[in-house]
């Protein structure tokens, strides 16, 4: 590194071989991006994973960074997030299968769990039932923009991009959606906290 106030671009050296500007670029950015990736995914041990494949990537696409795009920060930023939206999906991609597997295996009557677990199932299904009719009470744009924030990962720049909406739209959209979410499904506590939404 050098002693400039400044700091220099250091992807332009790792893209020329230079194994020490790696390092460099670990100690620059990574307590910044493990941040945005423990925010985003919620899971310390995810966030460690997927910020060493986001290093990983930059590494190897160090030659692709054009810094009269944007700054050195703004494209690990980008690979980061890229990375941590993909971990979601998986998550989710899992958490369905896992479901529809559940759903094929015949219930041998002997296995039941009567410890509650009749029960538990039983509230979690009519918890699933009042949120989709929840969801369905909502206007068309306004489950739109949550279906593509939650069930998709976007952003709220990448969902007003997606339909084609300004940005200011889209934020009051999303605001208008939860306060009706919040109202009718105020019983259950989900909302009291705003970090939980």
């Amino acid at each position: 590194m050098t002693n400039d106030a400044t700091p220099r671009n250091l992807l332009p050296a790792i893209a020329a071989g230079d194994t020490v500007a790696v390092a460099d670029l670990y100690d620059r950015h990574g307590s910044v991006l493990y941040a945005l990736l423990l925010k985003i995914l919620g899971d310390r041990p995810d966030a460690q994973e997927v910020l060493q494949e986001s290093f990983v990537q930059a590494w190897r696409r160090a030659a692709d960074f054009d810094p009269r795009r944007g700054s050195e920060t703004a494209w690990l930023v980008s690979i980061a997030r890229n990375r941590a939206i993909d971990r979601l999906r998986s998550r989710n991609l899992r958490a369905i299968r896992e479901e529809e597997a559940g759903r094929e295996i015949p219930i041998d009557a002997r296995s039941v769990d009567t410890d509650g677990g009749a029960e538990r199932q039983a509230i979690l299904g009519e918890l699933r039932e009042r949120m989709q009719a929840a969801l369905a009470e909502l206007p068309e744009p306004q489950r739109s923009v949550l279906e593509l924030a939650y069930f998709q990962g976007l952003s709220q720049s990448e969902i007003a991009t997606e339909l084609g909406e300004p940005l200011g739209t889209v934020k009051t959209r999303t605001q208008l959606a939860m306060k009706k979410l919040r109202e009718r499904l105020k019983d259950l506590g989900w909302f009291d906290d705003a970090r939980r939404v």
